[in-house]
């Protein structure tokens, strides 16, 4: 703020006595709009400065627009001090001031007025900071009700609250701070009790951070935060610092893991570590690597050392491999400590899509479990998820006809803990604007087969936007067959649901849900509801 004070001071300080000077207009273009800065090419910067003011054209008048923080030889970058959205290629304006030879010191008044205007303080607006408290902002507050019902007696009836707010902003008050959340208040009605007991039971803090860049290449992170370079540790309470260099980035993490039982801050797991990322680039083929090494505590004391890789590449436009990998550097058998190298999680995944008809690709899961601190999945979906997750996977999707897509996928998995191999398959259609309804139908098949279930899994749904795309209506069915090898009663659902959705007004959205399954001897219906206001400036 004080920088932005002193360039309005500079700036009428200059035009005070711009009666007798003469300005040389140079016009620029917008090159590059980040969140924080605006980047300006000239064909030359011989000129202008750090604190020097950039302007737009407007009726004749030149409006203060861009403040200069950053100039090289033919560009500059600086802070927005306006409304104004711009965009590559806008142009801008820079008034500097000419130096005139003194061979050049007497020129006609006609030859003056015929190049350029005489600038006078009339024709430029004086700055004005408009004190934005935010450069960028994106979020969402939104209210939802979940409330089940069922004619069974060992199945509570319930209703279930959920409010949620995520919230982004860019430049507080016009400085390089940011600001990021995404916390959620979720209970049930009838077990306030325990809210009350312990207020983590319903208060989830998924991501509470500020960021204080001291420049575009460095970074400080404060508070809850998940390092996409580093994404298979979770969220991390603490500091975060991260620097880069040509192709490299250097980044230092220390803080702890959130508690495993209510999601809530646990300082005893206390973890610290460091990675290095590097991006290259050839032509079309551009390539990332991060490896990382990080050391995590319970109760202040090792409990796993270990080793992270990451390896993203795209060979072409139509090949792109990824791999995740974890390698454990430590372990304590029999009050023993000692060094080892063993991998403990890896997850690779390779796409192909020669063509905008057909796409193939093809992974392989070896990663744990995933824990849900929050889930609307039922019990059929869990066990679909859990048989089709791990292992290796392929899938092929073909488009036949513009607005017609098939797909199918195979998959298999043998773990030392299965008796036997698991395997699954499915195929999946999609008809976008039918003919008849101007709607679309997705209808699709799963089959799994393991040591412990096998069943089906059929499913159906047609979806139709209405009054130009206010309102969408979706009408769905599924039918899900489980036979369980522990002698456990077969598992058979039909479940029919429909969904309405409504665009209240361009940032406010109003969605209700009803699902209803039917069992041989019970019920279940659950009821969704929610209203959400986006904001944004």
């Amino acid at each position: 703020m004080n920088k932005l004070v002193f360039a309005a001071l500079l700036f009428i300080a200059q035009f005070v006595s711009a009666q007798d000077k003469s300005f040389e207009q140079r016009t620029g273009r917008i090159s590059f709009v980040t969140s924080q800065n605006i980047y300006v090419r000239f064909e030359s910067t011989n000129g202008i400065n750090k604190n020097d003011t950039l302007y737009i054209a407007d009726n004749g008048k030149f409006k203060p627009a861009i403040v200069v923080q950053y100039v090289s030889s033919n560009s500059c970058s600086g802070l927005s001090v306006t409304n104004y959205q711009f965009k590559v290629e806008d142009a801008v304006i820079a008034l500097v001031k000419k130096v005139i030879p003194p061979s050049e010191e007497i020129i006609s008044e006609k030859k003056i007025t015929q190049t350029e205007p005489n600038l006078t303080p009339s024709m430029v607006e004086p700055v004005k900071v408009t004190p934005l408290p935010f450069m960028r902002l994106n979020g969402n507050i939104s209210i939802s009700s979940y409330s089940n019902k069922s004619n069974g007696p060992s199945s509570a009836d319930f209703q279930h609250w959920r409010v949620n707010f995520s919230f982004d902003a860019d430049t507080i008050a016009r400085s390089p701070l940011f600001l990021s959340s995404y916390i959620n208040f979720s209970y049930r009605a009838d077990k306030w009790n325990e809210v009350k007991n312990n207020i983590g039971n319903a208060l989830k803090v998924y991501d509470l951070a500020l960021r204080y860049e001291f420049t575009p290449a460095t970074k400080l992170t404060l508070g809850r935060k998940i390092n996409f370079k580093t994404s298979s540790l979770g969220a991390i309470d603490g500091i975060q610092f991260e620097t880069s260099f040509k192709k490299f980035v250097v980044g230092i993490i220390a803080g702890s893991h959130p508690s495993f039982t209510d999601y809530g801050y646990d300082l005893k797991m206390f973890e610290y570590g460091g990675y290095v990322f590097r991006s290259d680039t050839l032509g079309t083929v551009s390539m990332q690597n991060t490896l990382g090494v990080f050391n995590q505590t319970n109760n202040f004391k090792t409990d796993r050392r270990f080793l992270y890789f990451q390896h993203t590449n795209n060979l072409s436009q139509s090949l792109g491999f990824f791999v995740s990998s974890e390698f454990d550097l430590y372990k304590r058998q029999k009050g023993v400590d000692k060094n080892i190298f063993d991998m403990t999680s890896l997850f690779a995944m390779c796409s192909y899509n020669p063509s905008s008809w057909i796409g193939f690709s093809a992974s392989y899961d070896a990663r744990k479990n995933v824990i849900y601190y929050e889930t609307f999945r039922t019990f059929a979906d869990s066990i679909l998820e859990s048989a089709t997750r791990q292992g290796f996977t392929a899938r092929v999707n073909v488009r036949p006809l513009n607005y017609i897509w098939l797909g199918v996928n195979y998959g298999y998995r043998f773990s030392k803990d299965d008796p036997r191999p698991s395997k699954n398959y499915g195929v999946n259609f999609s008809y976008i604007q039918t003919p008849l309804f101007s709607s679309t139908l997705y209808i699709n098949y799963n089959r799994i087969e393991s040591g412990y279930v096998t069943g089906n899994y059929y499913g159906a749904s047609l979806a139709k936007d209405l009054f130009n795309g206010w309102v969408n209506l979706t009408t769905g069915y599924k039918r899900v067959e489980y036979k369980f090898a522990s002698g456990t009663t077969n598992f058979f659902q039909q479940i029919g649901n429909v969904d309405l959705s409504w665009r209240i007004l361009s940032s406010l959205f109003f969605t209700a849900s009803y699902e209803g399954t039917f069992q041989d001897k019970q019920t279940y219906g659950r009821l969704y509801v929610s209203l959400s206001k986006r904001l944004s400036n």
